[in-house]
């Protein structure tokens, strides 16, 4: 797990985020102060650690304060904090979900006095009092609670609200609500951390290796008894799916060790009758969820859209379930409609038939099912993951903080990122010919497409093999190869497939070219990081381990090597920095490189390139996604120059370079290629 872990966390990076190098050290990085108003429960993960998390990668330095540590007494808790600033006072306050209170008023007085913004985070529509009535938040009915004391408290956290200078959310209606209170407002989204990404894929990898029981799961992951109206628009068709197929299953949760269900089923009297269809599982703490997620084959997410409550809750629920690469079924809130790409990556559903219409296609259909949950996963580990939220953070604070100038540049940045949108990654269907997994997750994945290279395949696997990370995985996809490149696979990963944390041997069940059995690799891979490697081409020893390096401390969306040309032609490529203008010319980075599969998914993959050049369309999508990659000379990769190779037989072919020059110019219109003559 720390191997893991260490590919996540980079060095800190020069603000103000992934749009170049990052070589120089920060020399005076922007100091933020957090103050938690709830430090013991799941939102302090969401809204606190991982942005202080994220905020220290991208070049800040954070430190954060509990409330009740501020309660114990002001003067101590804020020198300590500041003493973890380095003995300076912060620049950004962020104050998350804190009510009111004496030592919160002279917190804010003394931090006021140092110059610093503050800012106020809240994960829930709260700070408006209006909204404390039973018929807009269903918990206050549920958990019999009083709604005056609601509103009083709701009262409190719009006064600590409105001493601060803007705000902070996770969904845009959360921060449209807060722009109604003549405050400017950021979106910053809920995601996940390394940690639940490595126990979630652990958890799928796991669940791959067990017996199917032919039970299909619904599952429906309420954290507390606040939501029993929420749930009640998904009841009536679950309750219809459980008569109608006796093999399904309704799974729900229990709190206080088993004791406390956590849906009330007396509620719901069409689920009464059917309770021996339903699981109930113990209720497990937030870092445990993943294995439990990982059982389900349907995730429910009702939500009662138009309730200005309900439509500002965050999508966590969606990208959580597709970590384990589960589909989601969501009532069609505005966070949910903008996540959940309606029979792609999930779906939307509203009222009974709606419900029912969905889970009945989910419940019939398991094919479905998994192409969805790998295409919600390849959704959601750019935009909810550390790697995207390091770009975020980066921008959101410099606006926050920053001169005029400084935020009409970053609110241009984040506006082009905000707009950025790539489809996902085409992956063609494929059969698995061999498979080897130690147990644990890999860091770094080699992936080797195949077709007719059953002459050179091996030697490619040797050079792989010969890498010093143990922690490394291998995934080799043949494209309904017509020579022996299967057999010479299939024979080379029984002799050494178990030297790997993973081994993976496919075969695509049609040919589908050179892009999307790439595609194919990266979407078998665990790895977080990835490194395509034609099976014509070598890794020279410790070529892997450098590139990684470099990865760690830039915190580049990929690194690549310098480029040794062997076979018919020698000579040395060297690994030129990173430079958008240099590709409008031409290419002049090879696809060996190693790459954060985040980072593929969020540009959306290699595009089908049949003549060639998918590795120039790739780095073409980095520049418009404002992604680089770090350059490592001192890592070697050697490019087999051979009579056969596509560039010779394919690409360079005359008209071929000229469609090839259009279809480029076409997509990415910046470009500036020369369109070479056709010989009459």
């Amino acid at each position: 797990m720390r191997e893991l872990l260490r590919v996540f966390s980079p060095h800190r990076l020069c603000l103000p985020g992934w749009t170049g190098d990052s070589r120089r050290e920060a020399t005076d990085p922007v100091r933020v102060l957090f103050i938690s108003g709830e430090p013991d429960t799941p939102g302090h993960l969401y809204r606190v650690e991982r942005y202080a998390r994220s905020a220290d990668e991208a070049g800040f330095r954070t430190a954060i304060i509990r409330i009740d540590d501020l309660r114990k007494g002001v003067t101590r808790a804020l020198r300590r904090g500041i003493a973890s600033l380095g003995g300076r006072p912060p620049q950004l306050v962020i104050i998350w979900r804190a009510a009111w209170c004496g030592q919160l008023r002279t917190a804010v007085r003394r931090l006021r006095r140092t110059g610093g913004r503050i800012v106020f985070d809240v994960d829930d529509y709260m700070f408006d009092p209006a909204l404390a009535k039973v018929e807009v938040i269903d918990g206050i009915r549920s958990q019999s609670v009083d709604e005056d004391a609601v509103a009083e408290f709701y009262a409190r956290i719009n006064h600590a609200f409105m001493k601060c200078d803007a705000g902070i959310a996770p969904t845009a209606p959360l921060a449209s609500g807060m722009r109604r209170w003549a405050k400017p407002a950021y979106v910053l989204p809920n995601g996940f951390d390394p940690e639940t990404y490595a126990v979630s894929r652990l958890a799928v990898m796991a669940r791959r290796r067990r017996t199917a029981d032919g039970l299909v799961r619904i599952g429906y992951a309420a954290g507390s008894k606040t939501h029993q109206k929420d749930f009640g628009l998904a009841a009536p068709a679950v309750a219809r799916i459980l008569e109608e197929s006796p093999h399904c299953r309704l799974v729900l949760f229990q709190a206080g060790e088993g004791t406390v269900p956590l849906v009330d089923l007396d509620e719901f009297p069409e689920l009464a009758r059917l309770r021996d269809r339903v699981e109930w599982r113990p209720l497990r703490p937030l870092r445990e969820l993943p294995p439990e997620l990982a059982r389900f084959d349907i995730n429910l997410a009702p939500l009662e859209a138009g309730n200005a409550f309900c439509e500002a809750k965050s999508e966590l629920k969606f990208f959580e379930a597709a970590l384990v690469e589960v589909c989601t079924i969501a009532s069609p809130t505005r966070p949910f409609a903008s996540a959940i790409r309606h029979g792609v990556t999930g779906m939307l559903a509203d009222g009974d038939d709606g419900w029912y219409g969905c889970l009945r296609t989910l419940v019939d259909d398991p094919a479905r099912r998994r192409v969805m949950g790998q295409a919600a996963l390849h959704s959601v580990l750019w935009r909810y993951g550390s790697d995207g939220r390091r770009q975020s953070v980066s921008s959101a604070y410099r606006r926050l903080i920053g001169e005029p100038a400084d935020r009409a540049r970053e609110f241009a940045h984040a506006k082009a990122f905000d707009e950025h949108s790539a489809e996902l990654p085409q992956v063609p269907e494929s059969e698995e010919l061999f498979r080897h997994e130690a147990g644990d997750l890999p860091e770094m994945s080699v992936i080797v497409p195949c077709f007719n290279y059953g002459r050179f395949v091996a030697e490619a696997l040797d050079s792989v093999a010969f890498q010093a990370d143990p922690a490394l995985e291998l995934v080799v996809v043949d494209d309904c190869s017509t020579d022996d490149s299967v057999d010479v696979v299939g024979r080379w990963m029984l002799r050494h497939g178990h030297r790997f944390r993973r081994a993976v041997h496919l075969r695509n069940r049609a040919n589908s070219g050179l892009s999307l059995t790439r595609n194919a690799g990266f979407a078998a891979s665990e790895a977080p990081l990835v490194f395509p490697l034609d099976a014509d081409n070598l890794l020279t020893p410790g070529c892997l381990d450098a590139l990684r390096r470099e990865l760690e401390r830039s915190g580049a969306a990929a690194a690549h090597p310098t480029l040794v040309r062997f076979g018919n032609e020698t000579k040395q490529l060297p690994a030129w920095p990173w430079d958008p203008d240099r590709f409008r010319h031409g290419n002049y980075i090879d696809a060996m490189a190693l790459i954060r599969k985040s980072a593929w998914c969020h540009v959306g993959g290699y595009e089908p390139m049949p003549l060639g050049w998918e590795d120039y369309d790739f780095w073409c999508l980095f520049v418009e996604a404002g992604l680089w990659s770090a350059a490592v000379p001192g890592a070697f990769a050697r490019y087999r120059v051979h009579g056969n190779s596509m560039l010779h037989s394919v690409t360079d072919i005359g008209r071929n370079r000229r469609a090839l020059t259009e279809r480029l110019h076409e997509r990415h219109p910046w470009l500036d290629i020369p369109l070479p003559a056709i010989a009459s």
